[in-house]
């Protein structure tokens, strides 16, 4: 079951965030952690909120270090200091804990050493987060839009972000794959990670994610009901409209799309 706490202080202007898509807010919440919440601010099911909620649940499954995460309940006199309406809280919020040590992600670092030659920590995490994009159809992470931020310490990319899921949050509509400009693998990155030119080592590792893909794959479809069961009510989810939708993520059609595709932007990216 997923955790639900509560706000339990007033949300300051310079807590509101400008993102792309939306503006996030943080909260100090009834575990005395701050969270990065996502509201809605529509009718009807919670799309953006759900698209959150089930990505972050497949990256624990896939082993990445996605935020811890909850559902946040904002008290209404806790947003008078935002200028946001009430009634975007009248659902309780998607919460990712919030990790003010990591670094966001952006161009500079590429130059950053800690992201090039040899590091496999770092690649792998790259690499993943860039296959998962691709089997959840995310647009919204790129070269110039990274989403995601840089745990230091264990050298690894932390994804964040995921409402664009399933080509801009439209999972109503029919799947299609991400364009290669629409992928974090399609960019100077990947090239930067390999002091040299060893091709053996570019196919170990190229085969070990694919690898990883499948199985990964296979243990979201195992977990798929426990998830949209435990889907907040509020968000009016609909369970069998949302197990018609995604099964399309774990067809062998859909999966060997995926490997394609990332074995081909893998390949244009390292020669």
């Amino acid at each position: 079951m997923l955790n639900k706490i509560k706000s339990i202080t007033e949300i300051k202007p310079e807590d509101c965030y400008q993102t792309n898509g939306s503006r996030p807010v943080k909260v100090l919440c009834s575990d005395l952690n701050y969270y990065i919440c996502k509201y809605f601010a529509g009718v009807g099911f919670a799309s953006s909120l759900f698209n959150e909620y089930l990505a972050a649940s497949f990256l624990k499954l896939w082993n990445l270090q996605v935020p811890d995460f909850a559902i946040v309940e904002i008290d209404s006199q806790h947003i008078v200091q935002t200028s946001l309406p009430k009634q975007y809280f009248n659902k309780p919020c998607f919460g990712s804990l919030y990790h003010g040590n990591y670094p966001e992600v952006d161009k500079f670092m590429i130059d950053n050493k800690c992201l090039k030659k040899d590091n496999k920590t770092a690649l792998y995490s790259f690499l993943k987060i860039g296959i998962f994009d691709i089997w959840m159809c995310n647009e919204d992470r790129n070269f110039n839009n990274f989403n995601m931020l840089y745990n230091q310490k264990e050298n690894v990319f932390v994804p964040i972000d995921h409402v664009f899921s399933f080509n801009g949050n439209n999972l109503d509509r029919e799947h299609y794959p991400i364009s290669d400009n629409e992928s974090i693998i399609d960019s100077p990155f990947l090239s930067g990670f390999f002091s040299r030119n060893l091709q053996q080592l570019k196919l170990d590792i190229r085969l070990e994610i694919l690898n990883d893909f499948n199985f990964c794959v296979k243990l979201c479809n195992e977990q798929l009901e426990n998830i949209i069961n435990s889907t907040p009510l509020e968000w009016n989810p609909q369970p069998e409209y949302l197990r018609q939708r995604l099964q399309f993520l774990f067809s062998k059609d859909w999966t060997k799309q995926c490997e394609n595709q990332f074995n081909r932007i893998f390949v244009l990216k390292t020669k």
